[in-house]
């Protein structure tokens, strides 16, 4: 069933039918008040004389009843909000409806489609877990409801006295909010991430006695206690030259335990001291610091230029890091990017989370899971994580909104639906690959891998083998790289089997790679890979790999000749082509004088072209034909 209409009302004045994502807000002003006014009391009877005192304040026209009458019927007709027939079918919501009731009008839509009544419960809630000692969850309600806010509350919409008095509570509320979230972070001991926070709101307010407090109390706990004297010798200034009057009591009271070093004012909140030492005996941190990255390659032997764009990508000073890694099948990604997230990691010292969204089975991992995982290795206990993965994501988001955190994403098949796992910090960073050639929207760079050439392959060898078999026998390791077509995950593959068979020579090595290629066997670990790939194509496109790589001596192919050989049209050759190209099968030259495009196989697809060595994924007889 399709879902009613939602308003915005915290920032600009936002309307959307469903869930279609246009703005339909209306453009005439006084449309836009009635509406606005109607949506903050949905549910509730909006008097005729609240709506005229809105629009004309003292002053209406005197055809004021039909000039209101006539902007209810373009309300109606725009958003299609007729009258319910009884209160039964008002009460049963079946879809959102404008009455005329009791002298007045009602705006008939449930409470979750509208922004600020999702505000206001959570930050009821809030409230009520700060006060029962609940720091954690209380921060966390705060911090979701503070997503919902994207300027001050109608900014703009002109407002007569009933809406700026609306728009004046919801604005203070918000500062309210934020106010509770600080003192449940000083609660937490998150002192050091306030300071910048506190310095400029204090700067801002500077006779705000709340802002001042929670200044000082993070300089003390920080101990910056001179510091501290001085925020507060700034705001009895302040307070004295704008309002003639001392800081009050409480202040002046903060004032005095700091200038003693009073006992009232420990550094960091007992509670979380004892489960930082329970966590781990020599951990200072209040907040937990996931580090999940795997264990990486010693050394990253040919791929320092893309290493170096990688890393330079996720530490630059832009906000909002994004860095996609492409390449064929056993180029290096995963590794390249296990390597670049190390490199990084200490400009994200709030921590590193890393996922494969594919699991051993090649089968799309949960992201509700992947979530969990996160916000586990963020601090959060398990009764907090029985959520679905709309709710995890908000509270992922929630979480990583104010920290600087490196996220890993490997195994990525379709990145448009990577929004749940992106973190919304400004200071975030996320690293992507996949076995597809992935595009990322709001990627900052995109890094691209090849093969190695043939001296940074003989150089991966000798460094993961580091023994006397590399510079004995030059020719054999040759080769043996030669072999390995550039692949790092082939380099690798071989190198561990030179380390597990130590009374091997390279050349001994080479011949079995040949040897076991050609009776059929998968040397390199190649073919498990190149398996994964084509399980993940389409049906069609996988019948044309097979035929394709069946053909003998067929190493160049133009979309003519495949056209041909599938018994298809060019168009859908092309097409069957290029879906190839996108998972790393084939690779695509230049337009010729002709203008098409000719394609050549990927150079792990060379370590398997042969007739014995072609894996074969479909059941029965492959067809003869790819449909036109």
């Amino acid at each position: 069933m399709e879902k009613p209409m939602r308003v915005n009302l915290l920032g600009p004045f936002e309307v959307y039918a469903g869930d279609d994502r246009a703005n339909t807000a209306p453009a005439a002003q006084k449309v836009r008040q009635i509406l606005a006014l109607l949506a903050l009391n949905a549910n509730r009877v909006v008097r005729s004389g609240q709506l005229v005192e809105e629009l004309w304040e003292d002053s209406p026209p005197t055809s004021v009843s039909t000039a209101l009458q006539t902007y209810i019927c373009q309300i109606r007709k725009k958003f299609e909000l007729g009258s319910p027939r009884g209160d039964a079918a008002r009460r049963r919501g079946a879809r959102p409806t404008l009455s005329t009731v009791d002298g007045g009008y009602q705006l008939t839509l449930p409470d979750d489609r509208v922004d600020a009544f999702r505000f206001e419960p959570l930050i009821s809630r809030a409230r009520q877990e700060f006060h029962k000692g609940d720091f954690l969850r209380a921060r966390n309600s705060v911090v979701t409801a503070m997503t919902l806010w994207r300027d001050s509350a109608l900014v703009d919409v002109r407002k007569g006295s009933i809406l700026e008095s609306e728009a004046l509570r919801l604005n203070e509320l918000c500062n309210s909010a934020r106010h509770l979230r600080i003192d449940a972070d000083l609660h937490l001991g998150r002192h050091h991430e306030l300071l910048s926070e506190l310095t400029s709101l204090a700067r801002l307010e500077p006779t705000n006695e709340g802002v001042q407090r929670q200044l000082m109390l993070a300089l003390y706990r920080t101990d910056r206690r001179a510091d501290a004297l001085r925020a507060y010798q700034r705001a009895r200034t302040s307070i004295a030259d704008e309002l003639g009057l001392d800081p009050s009591p409480e202040l002046q009271a903060l004032h005095t335990a700091i200038l003693n070093s009073d006992d009232c004012l420990p550094g960091v909140p007992e509670p979380l001291r004892a489960a930082a030492a329970t966590a781990s005996a020599s951990a200072s941190a209040t907040t937990q610091v996931p580090r999940h990255l795997p264990p990486a390659q010693a050394r990253l032997s040919g791929r320092r230029g893309q290493l170096a764009r990688a890393v330079g990508a996720l530490t630059a000073p832009a906000a909002g890091r994004v860095v996609v890694v492409n390449g064929p099948l056993a180029s290096g990604k995963s590794e390249l990017c296990v390597h670049a997230a190390q490199e990084a990691s200490p400009h994200y010292p709030d921590g590193t989370l890393f996922t494969r969204l594919l699991d051993s089975d090649d089968r799309p991992v949960d992201h509700a899971m992947v979530l969990r995982s996160f916000l586990r290795g963020l601090g959060a206990h398990d009764d907090q994580l029985n959520r679905d993965v709309t709710d995890l994501s908000l509270m992922f988001r929630a979480w990583t909104a104010d920290r600087r955190v490196l996220v890993v994403l490997d195994d990525v098949t379709a990145p448009e639906d990577l929004a749940p796992l992106l973190p919304s910090g400004k200071g975030c960073g996320t690293l992507i690959s996949g076995r597809r050639r992935l595009f990322v929207a709001s990627s900052t760079e995109q890094v691209e891998l090849d093969r190695l050439p043939l001296d940074d392959s003989l150089q991966v060898l000798g460094s993961a083998v580091a023994d006397h078999r590399i510079t004995m026998d030059p020719e054999g390791v040759r080769r043996l790289a030669e072999l390995c077509h550039g692949l790092p995950g082939a380099l690798f593959a071989v190198a561990s089997k030179l380390r597990l068979r130590p009374h091997w020579t390279a050349r001994q090595a080479a011949n079995w790679i040949a040897e076991s290629s050609q009776a059929g066997e998968d040397p390199l670990g190649i073919r498990s890979s190149l398996e994964r790939s084509l399980i993940a194509l389409p049906a069609d496109a996988r019948v044309a790999f097979e035929t394709l790589i069946s053909a003998r001596g067929l190493r160049e192919l133009s979309v003519e000749a495949v056209a041909s050989l599938l018994s298809t049209s060019a168009f859908r050759a092309e097409a069957l082509l290029e879906e190839l190209v996108e998972t790393h099968l084939l690779r695509a030259s230049l337009p010729s004088a002709g203008g098409g495009f000719s394609y050549t196989w990927e150079p792990a697809l060379a370590v398997l072209h042969s007739r014995h060595a072609t894996p074969r994924l479909t059941d029965g007889v492959i067809p003869q034909a790819v449909p036109a």
